[in-house]
């Protein structure tokens, strides 16, 4: 039971891992009929700053949101983590999982990826969860198997069914992880999101405006000048994320969970202006179906399709050329324009410059030809 006056606090002795640090609150006892005291600790043990800090985000936000659903103590408590292991389904699990995880801020598109298909398969979304093992996860991605999918598709959809159980089992909700001993399935190197030469990159972009398409060039120009990733990184960006000089993605969208700036180039710059984004509302996505910012955003699939059709016209519709080639490309022309790793390390938001030598050596480009000239003769 929740009372407002009782607001969960966190104690993190500012900062220091050597002390005690515990979440304190208040729950209804039904046997005392009074609030009491408790407290959390066990983020304890954890060692590092970082990982103690993310448990107590966590467990602040699963705590308030236990208390408001009604969570007491005392031998007949209403609820207990707000789901009952004895009586819930594997579907019910996950969408348990995948609620805490939005009530901490964390972002669920990872956790949503086998969430999407469990609802699409019955048998083993309606499976209640204490019978779950081993050879129903198995049965199950066999089953998304033979819809054709890709190796990597697999690998997502295991990885993504063993994140949650993982969470399950830390939650004590179950005791064992049944996707543990599945294995992943070997990915082979492909050139699907091939850079795209000049000469490609202007007939591409003479289709375009041919087409009169200026939404999927401004689009595309968001990939190529800032390194935006195509998917919910760019997908869903809002109009409050462009700022002055920089567009934000946010911790929730980004990559590698972490909020970050990109620099806005004058060439964007020019585009965002013309199209006027930074007059519209700040929560309006800034890419809809009305083809102008507003309250829905555009599908996954808004600009692939659009984008194959350009393809297609140009003679590089072959299942290698994408909308994230835009990326590579941009990184690429970058480089060569500047021969400044830390600048593309920067706007890549890569961690740190090895990264960043070795994407750019992935897409051909050495700068070591000088020096390579100077190996003397066998």
């Amino acid at each position: 039971m929740y009372a407002p006056e009782y607001e969960p606090r966190l104690f993190d002795a500012d900062g220091d891992l050597s002390k005690r640090w515990y979440i304190d609150y208040r729950i209804w006892d039904t046997d005392k009929q009074t609030f009491v005291r408790k407290q959390y600790t066990g983020m304890n043990k954890y060692t590092t700053l970082r990982e103690r800090r993310r448990v107590c985000k966590e467990k602040l936000a699963e705590i308030r949101q236990l208390l408001e659903e009604g969570y007491t103590a005392g031998k007949t408590p209403a609820v207990t983590l707000g789901i009952d292991p004895k009586k819930a389904t594997v579907q019910q699990a996950i969408e348990w999982v995948v609620e805490r995880k939005a009530a901490a801020g964390v972002g669920t598109e990872f956790y949503n990826v086998a969430l999407r298909r469990i609802r699409e398969y019955p048998p083993f979304a309606s499976l209640p969860l204490k019978f779950l093992s081993l050879a129903h996860i198995t049965s199950f991605l066999e089953q998304q198997s033979k819809r054709g999918i890709t190796a990597k598709t697999y690998n997502n959809y295991r990885n993504s069914l063993n994140a949650s159980f993982n969470y399950l089992v830390k939650q004590e909700i179950l005791t064992r992880n049944p996707c543990a001993p599945t294995e992943l399935r070997k990915v082979e190197a492909s050139p699907i999101h091939v850079p795209y030469t000049e000469a490609e990159r202007q007939a591409i972009t003479a289709e375009i405006l041919k087409r009169g398409d200026e939404q999927l060039l401004l689009y595309i120009s968001f990939i190529y000048y800032g390194f935006i990733r195509s998917g919910s990184e760019l997908r869903l960006l809002r109009v409050r994320d462009i700022k002055p000089r920089t567009v934000l993605v946010p911790a929730a969208r980004a990559k590698n969970g972490k909020a970050e700036h990109v620099a806005i180039v004058r060439q964007l710059e020019a585009m965002i202006e013309k199209a006027g984004l930074r007059s519209y509302p700040p929560d309006a996505y800034v890419f809809t179906k009305e083809h102008k910012p507003g309250p829905e955003p555009v599908g996954k699939n808004w600009f692939a399709k659009r984008h194959r059709k350009v393809l297609t016209a140009v003679g590089l519709n072959d299942g290698e050329h994408t909308v994230y080639g835009y990326k590579h490309t941009g990184a690429i022309n970058l480089y060569l324009a500047t021969q400044d790793i830390e600048l593309v390390r920067r706007h890549c938001r890569h961690a740190h410059a090895g990264i960043t030598a070795t994407y750019l050596r992935k897409l051909g480009m050495f700068d070591d030809d000088e020096q390579l000239a100077k190996m003397p003769d066998f």
